[in-house]
């Protein structure tokens, strides 16, 4: 018989664990095993608290992604660049009630997203937890997301209301930073911060209001530094010392403050892509084309480097959150498109090609579940006046000349690889969409890789190196982009940061070998696609010069002859050699009477020609005519 033993929380909880110190000692005796619950450590939160992402990007990243969850139509960020005194990330999201947000102060890292917990709470549907009230696929999972915020800084400020209550509650909260080298302290009373919170009542007519605002103050040092790419200007305005790379200034960028380099230094105004009167949505797309027109270092498969840290920070949030694609989602090409579409096979070695109508998208032909409009169309985001979209086209045309004459696009769906016990081994199931597109050239360059999409959401961006692939195809990796959007399972792959796989799970090893494997496959058909070209061009080019060559050796025969003479040959060019030229009858040697056309048949017609046109074969027998040609031909071969 099992014994179970009361959860433990965190070791402070000293009744629970005297009693499974008690049953540990009484299971020598009787032999039966005790189970109980794993239970996490307040140090473990502790270091959440601190901070867990490596750059400060992702925590934005973060705190957009719970309006999102709180179905948000739109969220804005003021981030007060180039001072980055004072950051604003404010919401129309359903916001949180006392219970809510009270919930969330005492539960970090414990989120009622996915739970029951979510509907009682009004963070979930009650039928469907891992949905938003308003039935977006939930990003958020564990209950760190609001604490991105101290990557950012220690003290932050969240003013929340939920439609329907009375009361407008804000938060205010300081983070306590961990030491692990200084004074021991009791587990039990560990705090990670003291919150201040107040409510106030809200006017009648402002009660069906609803949303929630997060003010940073007071930014961490190194946090500003980083914002305000200080490294990158001193490195490039000081003198360097001996041996050190000069480090280029940026071509795009918001201007440094004065004294900021170095005393009595004057600062810089702001040099960006667009222009102040620009709409939101108009700077971001010069934005955009100016990372693709920016040229990079040769080969090298990067074009932020004329960018900023600040730039640089829109491009991957831009990326990374579940936004309108700025020109139009790479499903909804259709067939009018002139893309070449491929799928790929579940059986088959090789992929086929798809055939869609003119107004038939790719989304509809194979019900891909990716791209729904109803859901990225209600959801925008407006940083510093800049309207963000996702920074992915999909050309209908070549970027430059290749032997493959339309871009290429392979496609799948794939439904749950994992059968009966296999799931439960799995970590449960796996669905997704996916596209990789060729070009002859992609761009932006950044754009060149695999993006993995998890409920809309990426925090690894693009990975030039597709998950490891292995296989060297240097060229043609550079001229893919690809995205997986996943609609089920790989969550639990995800690391607490959100920006790296666990790599051994069963997941992510069943999409890195699926990638690896269109790879190949979209590689094949390319190379093919190139061959059959190539042929093509080759066969054009023999058609040409055996044109070229009949219409020379007439142009001879009518020199000599006169232009009024009948014609060497009553035929045109055909695959069957003439028997007469002119009015000289030719019996070709037995090897020379191929029953199709070749280049030596055609040759020997048009040196026959010639010949005759100086009186040369009337001169000789039949046979003999044959054979002259044939040595005349063969003498030419010698030595190849």
């Amino acid at each position: 018989m099992t014994t179970k033993a009361g959860n433990s929380t965190g070791g402070g909880d000293t009744e629970s664990l005297a009693l499974l110190e008690a049953r540990i000692l009484e299971s020598a005796d009787s032999q039966n095993p005790v189970e109980t619950k794993l239970a996490t450590s307040q140090r473990v939160i502790a270091r959440i608290t601190d901070g867990i992402y490596r750059e400060p990007w992702a925590a934005f990243r973060e705190l957009i992604a719970n309006a999102y969850d709180a179905d948000a139509s739109y969220v804005v960020v003021e981030t007060g660049a180039p001072e980055f005194n004072q950051i604003t990330v404010r919401d129309d999201g359903l916001g949180m009630s006392p219970k809510a947000l009270a919930y969330v102060i005492k539960n970090i890292g414990g989120s009622s997203k996915r739970t029951s917990k979510g509907a009682e709470l009004k963070t979930a549907q009650s039928n469907h937890y891992d949905r938003s009230p308003g039935g977006r696929m939930l990003i958020g999972k564990i209950g760190i997301g609001l604490f991105a915020v101290a990557q950012l800084t220690q003290h932050f400020q969240i003013i929340t209301k939920a439609s329907g209550d009375t009361v407008r509650t804000s938060a205010t909260v300081r983070l306590r930073t961990h030491n692990e080298d200084g004074v021991p302290y009791d587990e039990d009373e560990y705090s990670a911060g003291l919150v201040t919170i107040k409510s106030e009542k809200v006017p009648n007519d402002e009660r069906d209001s609803h949303g929630t605002a997060v003010v940073l103050y007071s930014l961490r040092p190194e946090v500003k530094r980083a914002l305000r790419s200080l490294r990158r200007w001193q490195a490039a305005l000081v003198e360097p010392a001996e041996g050190e790379t000069v480090q280029e200034v940026p071509t795009f960028h918001i201007g440094y403050l004065q004294d900021t380099i170095a005393d009595n230094d004057p600062g810089l105004e702001p040099n960006l892509p667009w222009d102040v009167s620009d709409s939101p949505s108009e700077k971001f797309r010069k934005f955009f084309r100016s990372v693709g027109d920016s040229p990079g270092r040769g080969m090298k498969a990067a074009n932020l480097e004329p960018f900023d840290e600040y730039l640089r920070m829109i491009w991957k949030l831009s990326l990374s959150l579940p936004l309108k694609y700025i020109d139009k989602h790479p499903f909804e090409v259709d067939g009018a498109s002139g893309i070449l579409f491929y799928n790929y096979p579940k059986e088959k070695k090789q992929s086929e090609r798809i055939f869609l109508e003119k107004h038939t998208s790719i989304k509809k032909h194979l019900s891909l579940r990716s791209g729904e409009k109803e859901q990225l169309d209600k959801f925008s985001v407006t940083l510093d006046g800049i309207e963000l979209k996702r920074p992915i086209s999909i050309p209908l045309e070549l970027e430059k000349t290749s032997r493959i004459k339309a871009p290429l696009m392979m496609v799948s769906r794939q439904d749950n690889p994992f059968h009966g016990k296999d799931i439960d081994r799995a970590g449960g199931k796996l669905s997704f969409d996916a596209y990789l597109y060729w070009n002859s050239k992609i761009v932006p360059k950044d754009t060149a890789g695999v993006l993995i999409r998890i409920r809309e959401a990426s925090g690894t961006l693009f990975d030039s190196t597709f998950l490891n692939y292995q296989v060297s195809e240097q060229t043609r990796l550079r001229q893919i982009t690809a995205e997986i959007f996943v609609h089920e399972g790989l969550d639990s792959a995800i690391n607490i940061d959100r920006e790296s796989f666990n790599y051994s799970h069963p997941h992510f090893l069943f999409i890195q070998r699926w990638l690896h494997n269109a790879l190949r496959l979209l590689v094949n058909r390319l190379k093919a696609l190139a061959t059959e070209d190539l042929q093509r061009e080759k066969k054009q080019r023999q058609a040409t010069i055996r044109a070229d060559r009949q219409t020379h050796a007439v142009e001879i025969w009518q020199r000599r002859l006169g232009e009024d003479a009948d014609p060497p040959v009553q035929e045109t060019i055909t695959d069957d050699l003439p028997k007469e030229i002119g009015s000289a009858v030719v019996e070709w040697p037995s090897e020379k009477e191929p029953e199709h056309y070749s280049p030596d048949s055609d040759k020997a017609k048009a040196l026959a020609i010639v010949l005759e046109a100086y009186g040369v074969l009337s001169n000789l027998s039949v046979k003999d005519r044959g054979r002259l040609i044939k040595d005349i031909l063969d003498l030419f071969e010698v030595g190849k």
